[in-house]
């Protein structure tokens, strides 16, 4: 019988996985909508395309810049 209480416990524990990883898929989803929905506003939003140029020189500027993390030795 404790063959079985296992294999009864594993099922059980098996679908509470399940169950969450099916309640992370939705907020997933969720938030791309949130995501996507904030995007399409902001676009429509009066000066986006200069606020949109400004991003882009600031990260051609950045691209020159290091930013591995420097380990320090011990």
């Amino acid at each position: 019988m404790g063959v079985q209480k296992n294999i009864g416990l594993l099922k059980a524990k098996n679908e509470e996985v399940v169950e969450n990883l099916k309640a992370v898929i939705r907020d997933e989803h969720q938030t791309r909508e949130l995501a996507v929905g904030t995007l399409e506003l902001l676009k429509l939003m009066p000066g986006y395309d200069e606020a949109l140029e400004i991003l882009r020189k600031k990260s051609e500027e950045k691209k020159d810049i290091d930013f591995t993390p420097k380990l320090k030795k011990i």
